[in-house]
């Protein structure tokens, strides 16, 4: 009878435990460099790069630029990282960023090391997951394509092909909406003005 007590006492000092651990896990800093933003819209969003400076993403503005979410964890987004530094180097006049979400910026250092990506893929961390909250996101990876103006123009919602990405880009450089009946598109047919996207 006493070891029945005895071990109700120690499973609920274990409970307790747990629930104490959990609080402080949920309630701890981001690990990495949290930016400031403006307002604006996108390009008032800011992230650090892999020295821990700061760059808002109105650095990047083009004519066309893609915005990747991405996580270690997530093997779709790992699968579709090289096609993106791809497109970073055969687009030069498009800025191709890559923002990881919500993990250690260390962590997510040391995992890019094993992936060799060009130097044309922008490599940003949000230790805060806020840009995929903003683009409220609920698949992995996201992909934003942006004009010069902020506008989002059309946002894919899973992983893209290689070929998927360049024909969205030369959609996009002409001014030309993707097909509307591309599985995850949220947008329409047409000249894309009457189909962007806008972020409340």
């Amino acid at each position: 009878m006493m070891f029945v007590k005895y071990k109700k006492i120690i499973s609920l000092a274990v409970i307790l435990f747990l629930v104490g651990v959990s609080i402080v896990w949920l309630e701890r800093p981001p690990e990495g460099v949290v930016c400031p933003d403006q307002d604006g819209g996108v390009y008032g969003l800011s992230y650090s790069d892999g020295k821990g400076v700061c760059h808002s993403l109105s650095e990047f503005t083009a004519s066309v630029v893609v915005i990747n979410t991405w996580a270690s964890w997530c093997p779709f987004c790992v699968e579709e990282m090289p096609d993106l530094a791809t497109i970073a180097d055969e687009y030069p006049h498009v800025s191709v960023i890559s923002i990881n979400r919500g993990e250690s910026s260390q962590d997510a250092k040391d995992f890019l090391k094993t992936l060799k990506l060009s130097k044309s893929l922008h490599l940003l961390f949000d230790p805060e997951d806020s840009f995929y909250r903003y683009i409220k996101g609920f698949g992995m990876p996201e992909t934003i394509f942006v004009d010069e103006s902020g506008t989002t123009l059309f946002h894919k919602r899973g992983i893209m092909s290689l070929d998927e990405m360049r024909e969205t880009i030369e959609l996009l450089s002409n001014r030309v909406q993707p097909n509307g009946s591309v599985k995850n598109n949220s947008l329409c047919l047409g000249n894309g003005e009457s189909c962007r996207v806008q972020y409340q």
